[in-house]
């Protein structure tokens, strides 16, 4: 893949992030996008956290639907567990946002049926902070 690619798509995985660190914000979330997000120390892109309650989201803003690697969802398990996180991975595509908790996916369910919408994922978190 070329440097040229490379950096378009890392722009709008970025442009996409920043976009729900925003509702989270509106939501009354503090939140953090991780600089090293995909790396050893931090397998999350995004942490917000309202009183007490933290949540780790991965996201991806792919054309096709996203399945984390097994040692992919492995390590952000172990980090959501370590941090007393809910974790969740976020899909970006057509202008629309996605969720599947991570339960989901580590139990492979990664059907149309076990994701939910940004409206559904605000009010899910509204309930816990």
């Amino acid at each position: 893949m070329s440097e040229k690619v490379i950096m378009k798509t890392y722009a709008k995985g970025a442009r996409s992030e920043r976009e729900l660190l925003k509702f989270l914000d509106y939501k009354g979330f503090s939140c953090v996008r991780s600089a090293s997000s995909g790396g050893f120390f931090s397998p999350v892109d995004i942490v917000a956290t309202k009183k007490g309650f933290i949540i780790a989201i991965e996201c991806k803003a792919w054309s096709t639907k996203p399945k984390l690697k097994k040692e992919k969802l492995r390590e952000f398990k172990k980090w959501c567990e370590r941090a007393g996180a809910k974790g969740f991975l976020a899909w970006y595509n057509n202008a629309k946002w996605k969720f599947l908790r991570i339960e989901d996916a580590e139990k492979n369910k990664y059907e149309d049926e076990n994701w939910f919408s940004l409206n559904d994922f605000l009010r899910l978190i509204d309930l816990y902070g």
